[in-house]
This record gives C-alpha cells, structure tokens and sequence, in this order.
C-alpha cells in the first residue's frame, strides 16, 4: 500500500476555527489535535470493496491494495459539544493513484451540497469541466483530488457520515533511460 493511501487512512479530529461555533475542517499534526479543544471528532476509514459468495457487496480491512480494487472513505463527525455546531464542512481527500468512482459521494447532491476538485484546488458539481485551447472538456475522474461537502449544522453530540468511492489505478512502468533516448553514434572523421 502506498504513503499516500496509508496517510489518507488515519483518525483524525476536526478542529473548530471562530466563536458562534462555526465549523472549518483543517486535519491537524497529532500534536496540534492535542493542544486543541476537540469539539467536533473526525474519523477517516479506509475499506475495501468486495463481493461475497452471492454477488453481495461487504467492507473489508483495507490493509494492502492492488490495481482495480475498489476503496470506500467513509468520514465519521461527531459533535463532542453540548450545543449544534454550523456552518460545518467537510472534505475528502482522494490521493494520487485512486481515480474516483462518478457519483459515489454520499450523501448525494439531493440531499447536501457536494462538490469535487481537481490539483487546481477549485471546487464545483461533478462532472468537473475545465478548458484546454479554447474548448471545454470533461475532467477525468483520476484528476479528481477532494471532495467538499457544505453540511450545514450539526446537533449537539449527534453524528453524521460522508463517504466516497474510488478505485486503485494501474500503475504504469517506468521506462528505461536508454529506451527513452536513442544513443549517440560516434561521428568519424
């Protein structure tokens, strides 16, 4: 399993930015989380998706990965306060080397505001689009690098789960320097 996945499977608490409660997801150094008031909790899970016997799909430890799996991030919140917390957003990391699964976020946009963003940083609805020479074109899903849902409040001491899908992609070989140039010929003289 890469760094990068293995980084993107940790626990983490969410920190509280301003007075009135109102939320702002920032993954904090584990020595910074502890210097901190916890007020909202945050529980990052990585899962493997398999099928069973009968065709039925099951979560499993995501302890090692190979191209073509299939991985759930799921994100737990957890209002530790006696009173709602708002304006509470949450986002998802996708790590390089997973392609995101096209509407696997959940909740969905029916029901809370979701956007994704590529490297750029710029979030907005799925399917993300960008302009490459004067045409418009379709992001594709392996340059997806975040999810960001607007949740809104959260009750106090109540829960709520995000969760994405995606998928381990094929990694490439790395070519050879001598394939990757022709070699010089001596000149004669």
């Amino acid at each position: 399993m890469t760094t990068a996945l293995r980084k993107a499977a940790i626990v983490a608490t969410l920190l509280i930015a301003g007075i009135s409660g109102t939320a702002q997801a920032q993954f904090a150094p584990p020595a910074a989380q502890s210097a901190a008031k916890k007020q909202v909790e945050v529980v990052l899970v990585q899962s493997k998706v398999v099928k069973d016997a009968q065709g039925r799909e099951q979560l499993v430890a995501a302890d090692t990965v190979k191209p073509g799996d299939i991985l759930q991030y799921q994100a737990t919140y957890t209002n530790k306060t006696g009173k709602p917390v708002t304006g509470l957003v949450a986002e998802l990391p996708i790590p390089e080397g997973l392609e995101y699964l096209p509407k696997t976020a959940q909740p969905g946009p029916d029901r809370v505001k979701v956007a994704a963003a590529a490297k750029d940083g710029q979030f907005a609805a799925e399917p993300l689009a960008r302009v490459v020479n004067g045409k418009t074109e379709p992001v594709p899903y392996n340059e997806y690098r975040s999810l960001r849902w607007t949740l809104g409040q959260l009750q106090a001491n109540a829960v709520t789960v995000v969760s994405a899908r995606a998928k381990v992609e094929e990694v490439a070989p790395a070519q050879p320097v001598a394939a990757a140039a022709p070699a010089a010929k001596p000149v004669s003289r």
